[in-house]
């Protein structure tokens, strides 16, 4: 079942967001293939770390995180942080299901390839719970900024 905090935070946010149920996808790419969509429409957060703060950035499921291009973008020194870090921050979420919202206080990035989609699949909190959400509005509410180049394919 979604977090509490990230319903309510959807509810005062969103218009119109879309809840999904769905059977177990641990990753973002088992998320769309559960949703039975390209792993392009799914919105992938992973967790860095920008000169010592956390942030997320946003790619699409098929894609990894281009850290120089975020350190380029924002000026910082970026890293991945390691999966077993993000419990405390990221509570009561499943480690890895941190759903890319301004409810846990650290800055957003996005592909801006990603960007242009308008409608992003992205998880909820929970390894069987996603929300649909109007791409547009998302990166309005949760003030997300957008980076060229940030996603590149995985091989």
């Amino acid at each position: 079942m979604i977090p509490t905090m990230i319903e309510a935070h959807l509810k005062e946010h969103h218009r119109g967001y879309e809840l999904h149920t769905h059977p177990f996808a641990m990753s973002a790419q088992d998320l769309a293939a559960t949703e039975h969509v390209s792993g392009h429409r799914v919105a992938k957060a992973v967790v860095v770390r920008l000169d010592g703060r956390y942030a997320l950035a946003v790619v699409s499921a098929a894609e990894k995180v281009r850290l120089g291009v975020l350190e380029e973008a924002t000026g910082a020194a970026a890293e991945l942080v390691p999966e077993h870090e993000l419990a405390e921050h990221f509570r009561p979420c499943d480690p890895g299901a941190e759903p890319p919202l301004g409810l846990f206080g650290v800055p957003i990035f996005v592909d801006a390839t990603l960007a242009h989609a308008p409608r992003l699949l992205m998880p909820a909190g929970t390894y069987m719970d996603s929300v649909l959400l109007d791409t547009a509005e998302w990166m309005r509410c949760e003030q997300v900024q957008a980076v060229a180049n940030l996603g590149a394919p995985v091989h």
